[in-house]
């Protein structure tokens, strides 16, 4: 593919990232400035239950659909048909245990949410989901600010599940896009099931962070453990932008060897800035979030393999090898949850950073090192 053409393909995508992700920094930097650390942390806690819980229904995942959608594959409506099924079953699962139908909604919003960005990448339409993404963000906050302001703290959620079902329309037409077929389904089982494990594996490392902290160290320091995340999601914009560029066009055999260097070196960039001036702004718009400058300093180092990370994860999933990201991240949620637990509880604040950091590290180093005995095996 010619160099400009991706870079205008990529501008579409980061148009609503960046827009969106914009608009999301925004909505949770000004709910940290007005809302305690414990209580900001309890939102997160719910959070990663509701994306843990909606990564188990979703047995098509965004990586295999968009893969899926890249190559044409008559799997897609019997995909979509099973994850929007297994959301259904996981609302009442949820609402059973804990009692609140605002997290059993988030559940089901995440799903069609994953679904319907699956679309609109897997068919390259850039342009769609940009507008996609940004009229979402712009509901969740709109909602979630009305449901704060005119009915407490604890409404927000409902807030964000409610602007998910934006996507709804582009589901009811993935499933109607080719006949249910079960046989199909069949026929794709290794990689479909190897990807489905390998994000659950990925889901988990993202999430069981925030689940551990919680007994570890309190709501407060999760608070102040968000924040620092949410601020890593903002300086990763980059990657991920280019992330849902590389996946579909690495499917379809097109090589991206300057887009990775160009990636790479900004990142390395945005990392130094994270360290040496971030730690300078941040005590002026949070002041009770005392531990987030530590935190980010020490995270913001993730930025570099979560990059790297990018280009050989998506060429994994392009040769439809799901199998050694799932080994990885099987051993990545391990080393995060042992990390956790065990530099958590001796070192406190500095230990949980620092568990981040391993964690990607070595996710990355992992797929780096197999993606490159693969082509040697292959040459």
């Amino acid at each position: 593919m010619n160099f400009t053409r991706s870079l205008k393909e990529i501008s579409f995508i980061g148009i609503g990232d960046i827009g969106s992700k914009g608009i999301t920094a925004l909505f949770w930097f000004y709910l940290a400035s007005i809302i305690l650390p414990s209580a900001y942390g309890e939102i997160h806690y719910f959070l990663s239950i509701a994306a843990i819980v909606s990564t188990f229904s979703l047995i098509g995942t965004q990586n295999s659909l968009t893969v899926y959608f890249a190559k044409n594959n008559s799997a897609i409506s019997t995909l979509f048909f099973i994850s929007a099924i297994g959301s259904i079953i996981s609302f009442f699962i949820i609402f059973f245990f804990y009692n609140r139908f605002d997290i059993g909604l988030l559940v089901i919003g995440n799903v069609i949410f994953t679904l319907g960005i699956s679309t609109l990448l897997g068919t390259k339409n850039f342009k769609k989901y940009s507008l996609f993404s940004i009229i979402q963000k712009i509901l969740m906050v709109s909602f979630s600010i009305t449901a704060y302001y005119f009915l407490g703290v604890e409404w927000i959620l409902l807030g964000i599940s409610l602007s998910y079902f934006v996507y709804s329309r582009l589901i009811l037409d993935g499933i109607r896009r080719y006949k249910i077929d079960f046989l199909e389904l069949k026929r794709n089982k290794n990689f479909i099931s190897s990807n489905y494990f390998l994000m659950l594996t990925n889901i988990v490392t993202a999430q069981v962070d925030k689940l551990l902290i919680v007994p570890i160290l309190g709501l407060t320091v999760l608070g102040n453990y968000a924040l620092a995340e949410q601020i890593i999601l903002i300086l990763t914009i980059i990657p991920s932008v280019i992330f849902k560029f590389v996946l579909p066009t690495s499917a379809s055999g097109i090589n991206n060897k300057k887009l990775q260097n160009i990636t790479i070196l900004l990142s390395v960039l945005i990392t130094a800035f994270s360290i040496v001036v971030l730690p300078i702004i941040l005590p002026i718009f949070f002041e009770t979030y005392t531990d987030v400058i530590l935190l980010i300093q020490i995270m913001s180092l993730s930025i570099i393999p979560i990059t790297i990370n990018v280009f050989y994860f998506s060429k994994l999933l392009a040769m439809e090898n799901a199998k050694i990201p799932f080994i990885g991240g099987i051993i990545s949620s391990v080393i995060m949850v042992v990390g956790m637990i065990g530099l958590g509880t001796f070192y406190g604040t500095t230990g949980i950073a620092v568990a981040n950091v391993l964690t990607y590290s070595f996710f990355c180093l992992f797929n780096y090192v197999m993606y490159n005995a693969i082509i040697r095996n292959k040459n």
